[in-house]
């Protein structure tokens, strides 16, 4: 199932401490591509994403985002969204 997740940035977060674990949340994404977990990442051309995630339902991608560094330190919020397909 693709599961949306839209990250931004916490309204709190310190932008020096964001920056430092930058690196390791593209590595953790790029994980997750070599993976086959992260379909899709775009950026909004500021701090924050937009995922598409395939996994089997909203509670894996709540496991998965819940592992991601700026999620642990408490610099982003995460919005799921499941994507079901219309039928047209």
């Amino acid at each position: 199932m693709p599961v949306l997740v839209i990250c931004r940035p916490a309204a709190d977060g310190d932008p020096e401490e964001f920056k430092k674990l930058l690196p390791g949340e593209t590595a953790a994404l790029r994980e997750l591509r070599a993976r086959g977990i992260l379909a899709e990442a775009w950026s909004p051309g500021r701090p924050g994403a937009v995922l598409i995630l395939g996994v089997p339902g909203e509670d894996e991608a709540a496991r998965v985002v819940a592992e991601f560094p700026l999620v642990q330190a408490g610099l982003i919020t995460t919005e799921l969204i499941p994507l079901h397909p219309m039928p047209l």
